[in-house]
């Protein structure tokens, strides 16, 4: 077969170990800048009653044990929100496989994947503009650590990590929607020489919206510039159980899976938090200069692909 020639000559090709090795220290990197600051490290939970409704329609992905559906995680938004509850839990962070069926229609296979890594953290009673300085901090450490320690893998990829001295420029959505129209993520990623945050988007009911201004939300997204795309998104939640009820109507969403973190809020036991989730291997994609996310994964799951193994 010849695919699966391919996919041999793929896992021998040169740039297989220097990317290796660049993604080991990208995430010691990641654990390292958050276990100094106080942050503790939790384990991924892959399947749950419930998992991130998402802003866009996807494939179910789903088990049945017993007599119980489980979903497979596609993202651990509502786990963190609990954990920060326990005992010295106010500032996590997790490596989480994410699970997410997308519909190749609507996402692309250059920047998607149907499995996927985020280094996923939340910080109790954390706000949006704490939390955009903690991203920033964290990802030009990342990419100091990089240039540092890996510049023989850099020179194997023919890549030079652009530095950035600057704070990374902020952005509403709205005054770039006005600007460039909807495109605007990919239009400014494009033109953009440094990452830069987008806020006020309106998404997930969990995304706090901004108090006493209906319709605007306390979140970001991270992009990439040199046309890499969304690095991240984050935003601080929604923790006061009437504005949960009231997103989730905005939405028309159907609460009954929801009952039992519902009644969490109910009994006032969520607390106020911030946090986001960095795609890894996006992250890994712009260090390598690579622009195939499929291209950084050892096993092909980009969105479309009909994947051998």
């Amino acid at each position: 077969m010849e695919e699966l020639q391919g996919c041999f000559d793929d896992f021998r090709h040169s740039d297989v170990e220097a990317i290796a090795t660049v993604r080991g220290h990208v995430l010691q990197a990641l654990q390292q800048h958050l276990l100094q600051r106080g942050f503790k490290q939790l384990m991924p939970i892959l399947m749950s009653p419930i998992t991130d409704p998402l802003n866009h329609a996807v494939y179910p992905a789903e088990i049945h044990y017993e007599e119980r559906r489980l979903k497979l995680t596609a993202s651990m938004i509502f786990h963190k929100q609990l954990a920060l509850t326990a005992k010295g839990h106010e500032r996590i962070f997790i490596v989480a496989p994410n699970i997410r069926l997308e519909k190749a229609e609507i996402k692309d296979s250059e920047n998607h994947l149907l499995e996927f890594s985020q280094f996923d953290f939340e910080v109790r009673d954390g706000t949006m503009h704490e939390v955009m300085a903690l991203i920033e901090g964290l990802v030009k450490h990342v990419f100091a650590t990089v240039e540092r320690d890996c510049a023989a893998e850099l020179q194997q990829l023919g890549r030079t990590l652009p530095r950035y001295d600057e704070a990374f420029p902020i952005y509403s959505s709205d005054e770039l929607r006005a600007e460039h129209g909807d495109d605007f993520e990919k239009i400014m990623s494009a033109q953009a020489r440094t990452p830069f945050f987008v806020t006020n988007y309106r998404r997930e009911f969990y995304d706090r919206e901004t108090p006493g201004l209906r319709g605007a939300y306390n979140n970001y997204d991270l992009i990439y510039p040199e046309g890499y795309g969304e690095a991240l998104s984050g935003a601080e939640r929604e923790f006061e159980y009437q504005q949960i009820l009231y997103r989730m109507d905005e939405l028309s969403m159907d609460k009954a899976p929801f009952a039992n973190y519902l009644e969490v809020a109910r009994r006032g036991l969520l607390p106020a938090s911030a946090g986001g989730g960095l795609g890894i291997e996006r992250l890994l994609k712009f260090i390598c200069g690579k622009r195939r996310i499929r291209d950084v994964s050892l096993f092909d799951r980009s969105v479309g692909t009909s994947f051998l193994f």
